[in-house]
């Protein structure tokens, strides 16, 4: 049996549980956020006090909320082409495109790149986006001058961003951090929403998704309305502390061994991986729109939600439709099995029309 809440969507309240064989210390100084898109126009505005931004590179396969949100501040934003579902060479040329006093943003897709670089020291500036690639090794060890991650999408916590500087400290605040009461307020409501849906599991009340679903929705919805930068309350901040050191990677990279060995091929998609790497998720790419939302559909009947990062974009390659399917520690081998089930089922039948 599925469990009730069904597989994927938003991370509800868990207790943390902590040993030595889970615990991970970070190698690197950091300053907290509320989101990661904070972190990031933090990272812009310490840049532009320094020297003048002539434009913002973005690469072209990225989450529209995020640059829409930062054109409210930097419109000045140009995209650079890059596969992001190609790791054989996936070293971005940063000189063939960006100029000396330009910042250059390069992500780091499903935690599977190198994040690889031709930096010198008239190069521009280099901010990496672990947003998918929380705790993997381009991550842990980048060289990049900036980096920063949103964490509540690897993390169950309500909200989280967090941003350092690899090669150097952190230094005090160059702006200024305002009180703001519509962010403690969104906390609150995250908080609720994922309270909800903890009772829902474990029987404690009847309300479900009906509830707590749009409580998720009004969230994102008001993240995309504010861009000021707001003082984390300190609970909030241990909060988010309490699960920096919890090493997520292990309980993945478990799971998704599970539904490696037991999805079966398909022409409509491929499965995203990587030997030596831990893959976000399960990730799969499409070539054809179609199956694409003919999976997601399947899933959804099933009560597996798949997250489509980010059917927005436009690219030209052959395989360009992404899906991810969550294979975090919420779940276990059974419910691996389960996934694998109930795609291979799909596979079989959409291939037989």
């Amino acid at each position: 049996m599925v469990k009730k809440e069904g597989i994927g969507s938003y991370f509800h309240c868990e207790i943390l549980k902590l040993d030595t064989g889970n615990e991970i210390v970070l190698p690197f100084q950091y300053e907290l956020f509320y989101t990661g898109r904070q972190a990031l126009l933090y990272i812009l505005n310490q840049i532009n006090a320094e020297k003048k931004i002539t434009k913002i590179w973005f690469p072209e396969y990225y989450c529209q909320h995020t640059l829409h949100w930062i054109q409210k501040s930097y419109p000045d934003i140009s995209l650079y082409k890059l596969n992001p579902f190609d790791f054989s060479s996936d070293r971005v040329n940063i000189s063939e495109f960006a100029e000396t006093n330009d910042v250059v943003i390069i992500n780091n897709y499903w935690g599977l790149s190198t994040m690889r670089t031709e930096k010198k020291e008239d190069s521009p500036v280099i901010i990496e986006d672990h947003s998918h690639g929380w705790l993997s090794k381009a991550c842990l060890n980048s060289k990049a001058d900036y980096c920063f991650v949103s964490l509540r999408k690897s993390l169950p916590i309500p909200l989280g961003g967090i941003y350092w500087k690899p090669n150097n400290t952190i230094t005090d605040d160059t702006f200024d951090f305002k009180e703001g009461d519509a962010f403690y307020k969104i906390w609150e409501r995250m908080l609720q929403a994922m309270t909800i849906k903890s009772d829902y599991i474990e029987n404690k009340t009847q309300s479900g998704s009906d509830i707590y679903g749009p409580l998720f929705y009004e969230v994102e919805d008001q993240l995309n309305k504010h861009t000021r930068f707001v003082r984390l309350k300190n609970e909030h901040k241990s909060y988010i502390e309490s699960w920096l050191k919890w090493n997520t990677l292990e309980i993945k990279e478990n799971n998704l061994k599970v539904l490696y060995d037991h999805l079966e091929e398909s022409p409509q998609f491929k499965v995203l991986k990587r030997s030596g790497y831990t893959a976000f998720g399960c990730d799969l790419v499409f070539k054809d729109e179609a199956a694409c939302k003919a999976l997601k559909s399947y899933l959804v009947s099933h009560n597996i939600y798949p997250s489509m990062l980010w059917p927005d974009n436009k690219i030209d390659y052959t395989w360009q439709f992404f899906m991810n399917i969550h294979v975090d520690f919420r779940y276990n081998e059974k419910d691996m099995l389960y996934i694998s089930k109930i795609i291979n089922s799909w596979n079989h039948q959409y291939n037989s029309e």
